[in-house]
């Protein structure tokens, strides 16, 4: 049979570090071995390939030979440089993509910054995805201080040693590197040596620095060791140092894959860190990495084969989170491993089969399989090892990850996979650091999987929409795009198999972060793994989006996001049944509802929470989503609340796609905090406006608002500058700073007048559908509404100054109604309801109103919303006034329909009819000067009366407004309409329209 040398010892081909072990590796006891069979054990013989000949399978990671070693026992080098040429050829291409191993790390700096100085810019990247550094304890722990010192001063500046240590250094420049690195290695000692005789029982220099300089082959006395390095091997020694010393450091290693793909350790905790799932690995033996032999539970096939690429690859996903080394995606997770590959470093279809077939058998629903055929990234001998007897009967309990191989191909011959289409496999490529397709990764391409030789060629993706245009689109659509993603996978860092650690590239390590993330979606829902179909579908729809919109040829659905696969895919599908903190069904809440009325602080009060349903394919999954803080660490039913379900919850209900301000219809933007058990919640609102001042001159108001909720709910505190009226009216449907101006809206115009400057209120929850907020608002500015009509005339400039206070209870009798009832007070200096006189004093102390608000919103049903609000209101001069007003009442209203779902899921439309500010009756009795006394001629003070009475022309004001969702969550576009309906006043647009475009980032 004919076999090829496997890829995973060349040098040449994808790799990135070598092995560096902090002690030499005990070979395998000769007792040990002989309890093992050369041959498969229990194998299966599978099929024979039909009409083909079978080609050789390599395995699709990167180097295990330590630096300098030919690697007799795997082949040799010349055969196997001479097999994988094809498919490697030059390394340049691949150097010059992530230059991390050329003469400037620049690049690799300004990613995770490995080689600089100082690691805080990495640790503080992590901390956003992790929330403290330390995945079981709540503080912080005391050992990144230490690391911290070991950055600044234990790794020697790599630029300047680099520049000494170059390929063709002369031997007093050799002189100067031994003597930099002598110095990293006494540092070390110094900082380092307590630990590593805690952990080894040796000195820093036994347990730890001579074997690593062996190793490598260097001897710091002799400087010529160090001599005719190149750039690869130079940086990948400093690289190894620091990974491998920090396995001292007592605590878990972070690397950059994790943030890259949204996972932490918290997250694996939440979903049960795959204590359910046992994961499938054909690959090199497991079993020689102590942690990872724990957790196996079935070892077969060739073990005389000394190789840690299993090793590697089952690091990623089951190492245990122990506060050293790698951390596993899924470390509760168990392992049935089986070996394929002999003494020549490849496999045969033949034990490929048989592999999948035991580990099978063994209770594995997830199997990994990092190997390949060179120059191909899905083979058609995968259709006669899926159709194969005892595969095939499995389909629907197995799902396969599959590595897209290390070629830098692309598929571009169409796949024959007739009576095998049904089987469920994921192929998974691999980006940089950046997020770009690894130069080395192979591509899905257009390449169809036919089906008699037929492509349905079913373009699933509809941009339209941004939705799969069929259900199960992994069977209906042969693009193999459509089963294709990509992960990490350079620089991964991963076990040595001896107990260190490494770092390998290749497709080979990118496929284990999908495994991963199936074990947990397996273990939260364990009857999903009777659905593979349903877990892919997870998988595939929440990656985050690369190259060009949609599914693409080069990235297929994007870059793995396992947090968004462990979520929900489209919170809007979901059914959410709302339960009390005694774990008692209140009722399904519609989707409706949550947009447009929020979530209420009583559900927090009571330790409320919703069990979400999510339909996938054909079976359903469940989410426990909490609705207080005090609920993130606890459990219910043996579950823990998924604490990120909340935060991405949250984030729908006031992101940009579908916000409840937006879906209520205002123009503040709200960012809301969560808090943990215990703490106060913060949220920031705010709003900029560009328009003129009163003296026609641009003019740029920031508004923004400060608000505190206490941990229960009960109480909530609010200040900020500008937008007061908007803050304080409550109203969620006329919650437009329009609403409440006086000339435009109808909605308390009392605090319209009040509202630019500072705001402050208060909300206590009275009962569980009454609250009491009272707050209060100021304006000081300058204005030019006055009796003279100055129009603008600086000798008439008045300086505006009002303060409204306000009090209003909320009440919902039901859940689809909102009553509310306000009375607010507005005090105005030199003024009556805006308007002031020529001569500032003209009105004495001002003029108090004092108003009733009433109003109403209920839901309908079908997305559509009633609401009305009503003013009436008096106002009566303060004294000492020329100008005395007495029992003047006016009435101002607004009524309006919104309907979410217009034409789209996710736009809405919201028509208003409003009637302003309106006097009806009262009178204003103005004193003057004049003659008292006919007779004498006598002067003194008189009142003349000026009755106020209703218009016979009442304004009306129509106003239309339309928001729709940009695709993917990016922002929405907005159309606006207004119109007098009646033209009663001449210093207003008769109608006006707008539009604008809102961008989230």
């Amino acid at each position: 049979m004919q076999r090829a040398t496997t890829s995973a010892n060349l040098l040449s081909a994808t790799a990135l570090a070598t092995v560096l072990l902090l002690a030499p590796a005990p070979a395998l006891a000769q007792d040990e071995a002989a309890n093992h069979a050369s041959a498969p054990e229990t194998a299966v013989e599978p099929e024979v390939p039909e009409n083909q000949a079978e080609r050789p399978v390599l395995a699709m990671g990167g180097p295990l030979a330590p630096w300098g070693q030919v690697a007799p026992n795997q082949g040799g080098v010349n055969p196997l440089i001479g097999r994988i040429r094809v498919f490697s050829g030059d390394l340049a291409p691949f150097i010059g993509r992530i230059r991390v191993f050329e003469g400037d790390l620049d690049p690799l700096i300004g990613r995770i910054r490995v080689f600089e100085g100082d690691l805080d810019p990495y640790i503080g990247n992590i901390r956003v995805f992790w929330g403290d550094l330390t995945p079981t304890a709540g503080d912080l722990d005391p050992a990144i201080g230490r690391i911290r010192v070991f950055s600044d001063g234990f790794v020697t500046d790599s630029k300047a040693t680099l520049a000494l240590w170059g390929a063709s250094a002369t031997t007093d420049e050799l002189a100067a590197v031994a003597a930099q690195l002598s110095a990293m290695r006494d540092r070390g000692a110094a900082e380092w040596g307590t630990a590593v005789e805690a952990q080894t029982g040796k000195t820093f220099a036994a347990g730890f620095a001579d074997p690593f300089f062996a190793k490598w082959g260097v001897d710091l006395a002799r400087p010529e060791t160090l001599g005719n390095w190149d750039a690869y091997k130079r940086q990948s020694f400093l690289l190894a140092w620091y990974d491998n010393v920090l396995n001292f450091s007592g605590m878990d290693r972070a690397d950059h894959w994790m943030n890259a793909i949204n996972w932490s350790p918290r997250l694996t905790q939440t979903q049960g860190g795959g204590s359910q799932a046992t994961i499938g690995l054909v690959d090199f033996f497991v079993a020689n990495d102590p942690d990872i032999r724990s957790k196996v539970v079935y070892s077969g096939g060739y073990t005389t084969v000394d190789n840690a690429h299993g090793a590697a690859v089952g690091s990623l996903i089951v190492a245990s989170h122990d506060k050293k080394g790698v951390m596993g995606i899924a470390p509760r997770a168990l392992v049935a491993a089986y070996n394929p590959f002999d003494a020549s470093m490849t496999a045969s279809w033949a034990d490929v089969r048989a592999g999948i077939l035991n580990v099978g058998q063994r209770g594995a629903s997830v199997i990994n399989l990092s190997l390949g055929v060179p120059g191909i990234t899905l083979p058609g001998e995968w259709r006669d090892v899926f159709r194969s007897s005892g595969i095939d009967s499995n389909k629907d309990n197995t799902l396969y990850v599959i590595a897209a191989g290390n070629d830098g191909s692309t598929q571009t011959r169409n796949v024959e996979f007739n009576g095998a289409l049904d089987s469920t496999f994921i192929v998974v490529g691999s980006v940089d650091p950046n997020r770009e397709i690894s130069l080395f990764s192979n591509r899905p391409g257009t390449a169809c999987l036919t089906d008699g030789g037929t492509c349905k060629n079913t373009q699933a993706w509809n941009l339209d929409n941004s939705k799969f245009q069929t259900t199960d689109y992994l069977k209906e659509s042969g693009l193999l795009m459509n089963r294709f993603l990509v992960a990490p996978g350079e620089m991964i860092l991963v076990s040595d198999g001896a107990g260190g650690v490494t770092r390998m590239s290749g497709t080979s390590f990118a496929a284990p972060l999908v495994s991963g993330a199936i074990a947990l979606i397996q273990d939260r829902w364990p009857w999903l793994k009777k659905h593979p179909r349903d877990v892919a579908k997870a998988i595939l729809e929440s990656a985050q989006d690369l190259g060009a919109p949609g599914v693409d040829p080069i990235y297929g659905h994007g870059l793995l996001d396992i947090e968004a696969a462990q979520s929900a895919l489209d919170f809007n599908d979901l059914k959410y049944y709302l339960f009390n903190g005694s774990n008692s069904k209140v009722g399904e809440v519609k989707v409706e509802t949550l947009l447009s009325q929020g979530v209420q602080p009583v559900w927090s009060t009571n330790n409320m929470y919703f069990v979400a349903f999510e339909k996938l394919d054909s079976a359903e999954r469940d989410f426990l989503i909490p609705l207080s803080g005090r609920l993130f660490a606890s459990s219910v039913g043996g579950r823990a609340f998924q604490e990120f379900m909340y935060n991405r919850f949250m984030a729908w209900m006031t992101g940009p796609r579908l916000t409840q301000d937006t879906v209520g219809f205002t123009d503040l933007y709200r960012v809301a905090g969560g808090g943990a058990d215990g703490a106060w919640v913060m949220a920031l609102t705010g709003r900029n406006a560009l328009g003129l001042d009163a003296r026609g001159r641009s003019e740029l108001t920031l508004n923004t608002a400060f608000a505190l909720t206490s941990p229960s709910g009960n109480l909530a505190i609010s200040l900020g500058i500008g937008d007061g009226a908007a803050q304080l009216t409550g109203q969620r449907y006329l919650g437009m700073t329009s609403d409440s101006d006086p000339d435009l809206g109808g909605v308390n115009p009392l605090l319209g007048f009040a509202s630019g400057a500072a705001h402050v209120s208060t909300r206590i929850a009275l009962a569980e559908d009454l609250a009491l907020t009272v707050g209060a608002t100021t304006r000081d500015r300058t204005d030019f509404r006055n009796l003279a009509l100055a129009n603008g005339d600086p000798r008439h400039e008045n300086r505006y100054r009002a303060t409204a206070l306000t009090t209003r209870l909320d009440y919902r009798p039901a859940r689809w109604l909102d009553l509310s009832a306000s009375w607010t007070e507005l005090d105005e200096t030199g003024a009556f309801l805006g308007v002031s006189s020529l001569e500032a004093s003209d009105f004495g102390e001002g003029a108090v109103t004092s108003g009733l608000t009433l109003a109403a919103e209920a839901e309908a049903g079908a997305g559509i919303a009633l609401f009305a609000s009503a003013t009436g209101s008096r106002s009566r001069s303060g004294g000492g006034a020329m100008l005395d007003i007495d029992n003047a009442l006016s009435t101002a209203y607004q009524i309006g329909v919104a309907k979410r779902g217009v034409v789209g899921r996710d736009d809405r439309l919201r028509l208003t009819l409003a009637q302003p500010l309106t006097l009806e009756r009262g009178h204003i009795d103005m004193q003057m000067v004049g003659v008292i006394d006919r007779e004498t001629g006598e002067k003194g003070l008189i009142t003349e009366r000026f009755e106020i009475s209703a218009p016979e022309r009442r304004r009306y004001v129509g106003e239309m407004l339309y928001a729709a969702a940009l695709p993917e969550g990016l922002g929405e576009v907005n159309l606006f309409g207004r119109a007098e309906l009646r033209e009663v006043r001449s210093d207003l647009p008769a109608w006006s329209l707008g539009g604008s475009v809102k961008l989230a980032f």
